[in-house]
């Protein structure tokens, strides 16, 4: 008796596991065929989540702080000569600068023509004539004059400048120091001024052809026709 109850269970705890392990499958199937029928493939949580690592598409500003200071090659070492002013408003904004023109350089030279690094730069009313992320759009698209574009510049070069020297002052730089400094930043601007230059600006034949897309057009057909009075239709010229 002792035998088959030990017997019956087994069998019944037997089952009761396998029951769990079926149900279990079960569901898994059920989501897994409801998220293909929805459209959402289970590999894209994976992708996703890999997509934010920024490994997949490349980095949009670039690795280190600031942004996108590795795009200007006098970058790092002018922000070395000053670095014991670390933490200063002067010293925050002048690497908001930099961020600025490198973030700036790495747009307008991407392959891709969007505006991407840009986007995450904050806007700032002491040296932004308009968000830079805006420069860069009508950068790509060929479509702002050579005269805003040096304001643009201009004012960036200037309140750098501005920046810098009491930055230097702070860090009690030599004056052999300051004139270095003054010359990182000059190089820095005056290259990427340069490649701006020659990708934002349209050339003459463009706007040319900018203004003729403009022109109405007649086909050939129509134009030996003579001008329709409306005689036809009752109209006699007058009101």
């Amino acid at each position: 008796m002792a035998d088959s109850l030990l017997s019956n269970s087994g069998i019944t705890k037997g089952i009761s596991v396998a029951s769990i392990i079926w149900i279990a499958v079960i569901i898994v199937v059920v989501i897994i065929v409801a998220h293909i029928y929805m459209g959402r493939s289970p590999l894209m949580y994976l992708k996703k989540a890999q997509s934010r690592e920024g490994f997949f598409g490349g980095v949009a500003r670039g690795a280190g702080h600031p942004d996108c200071l590795r795009n200007l090659n006098e970058g790092p070492e002018l922000l070395g000569l000053v670095q014991s002013a670390a933490g200063t408003a002067d010293y925050s904004e002048l690497q908001l600068i930099l961020s600025k023109l490198g973030c700036l350089k790495q747009d307008i030279m991407g392959p891709s023509g969007i505006v991407e690094a840009t986007r995450y730069q904050a806007y700032e009313t002491a040296h932004d004539r308009e968000p830079i992320a805006e420069v860069a759009a009508t950068c790509l698209n060929r479509t702002i004059s050579k005269r805003d574009l040096e304001i643009i510049f201009v004012t960036f070069k200037d309140r750098a400048k501005v920046l810098l020297r009491r930055l230097c002052t702070i860090a009690n730089l030599t004056e052999a120091q300051t004139a270095k400094a003054d010359k990182l930043l000059l190089f820095a601007w005056k290259d990427v001024y340069e490649i701006a230059s020659g990708r934002c600006i349209a050339t003459p034949g463009e706007l040319e052809a900018q203004a003729h897309d403009a022109q109405p057009f007649e086909p050939p057909a129509i134009q030996e026709l003579r001008e329709y009075n409306g005689y036809y239709s009752g109209w006699t010229g007058q009101v």
